[in-house]
């Protein structure tokens, strides 16, 4: 086995490691593992991607710029490094830190599920500063506040509401015993979102869907995608794709994680988005 092989294959194992370190939010054991990476090889865009967030997720900011400002030299139209940055302005700006990622990702609480599952867009959602604190993958949780459905982090800080009518939609459900969990998907005010599955549905609930958008006719169903490792390090939903097309279908050349595509990445999983209309169509089902 050549030299250059033998680091290749070595790279790889590290790297396979520091994704699961950011599955087990081990953030130390990432940033070590990624610094071995950028020793074997310097010019790794991925592993300075992924040390720059393992490093902002310890609150290491000045670190995690420098990572992320690193990337921009070699690729200044880097999303992932681009995000990055303006994230880590806008708590240095606020001299403040990140709330720290400190549950294990569970992925597969979000692949898709016919009506279960949905990408939902936040409105008057908090400052830029305050939902900079808060990594994409990061648990959410979900609280009724005045007739409207409240998406609050999980140290109860508030990041937005949800749309009126998909809000009183699952207040409803969940007034009758459905369960939900629900994960940040964006930390962008301009376009802040939060995905949601129902994970457990009462018997009184039986034959009502959480998100009927999901049934429509699949020449009008919107849909927006993440990747299988999107909940490994917090990359957004339309992360490398076009601003405009964020709740259509996209195509399968986009970015992984906090870097580009690499042999950690699996198969992408649809999640169905809101249009606002469906408390309309279950009136037309009934």
């Amino acid at each position: 086995m050549t030299p250059t092989s033998d680091t290749g294959l070595r790279v790889r194992a590290l790297a396979d490691q520091a994704v699961a370190a950011a599955l087990e939010s081990d953030w130390t054991r990432a940033s070590d593992l990624n610094a071995k990476i950028l020793e074997a090889a310097p010019d790794d865009i991925e592993a300075r991607n992924r040390m720059g967030r393992a490093l902002l997720e310890q609150g290491k900011l000045e670190e995690a710029k420098a990572s992320f400002a690193e990337v921009l030299k070699a690729e200044p139209y880097n999303s992932i490094a681009i995000r990055g940055s303006q994230r880590i302005g806008q708590l240095l700006e606020h001299h403040t830190k990140p709330n720290v990622t400190t549950s294990r990702t569970q992925p597969r609480l979000f692949i898709e599920d016919m009506g279960k599952t949905g990408i939902l867009r936040l409105i008057n959602p908090a400052p830029p500063h305050i939902l900079a604190r808060y990594s994409a993958g990061a648990e959410a949780q979900l609280k009724e506040q005045e007739g409207l459905l409240a998406v609050h982090a999980r140290d109860g800080e508030l990041l937005g509401f949800l749309e009126p009518k998909v809000g009183r939609r699952l207040i409803d459900l969940i007034r009758t015993g459905n369960q939900y969990v629900a994960a940040i998907v964006s930390n962008d005010q301009q376009n802040a979102r939060v995905a949601i599955r129902e994970v457990l549905q009462s018997v009184e609930n039986s034959s009502r869907i959480s998100f009927p958008g999901h049934h429509r006719p699949a020449e009008t169903k919107e849909r927006a995608y993440i990747k299988g490792n999107f909940f490994r390090f917090g990359r957004d939903a339309d992360e490398d794709g076009d601003e405009d097309a964020d709740e259509t279908e996209e195509e399968t050349t986009e970015g992984s994680g906090a870097d580009t595509l690499d042999e950690t990445e699996t198969v992408e999983e649809p999640l169905v988005v809101d249009t606002g209309d469906e408390d309309a169509e279950e009136e037309e089902e009934e």
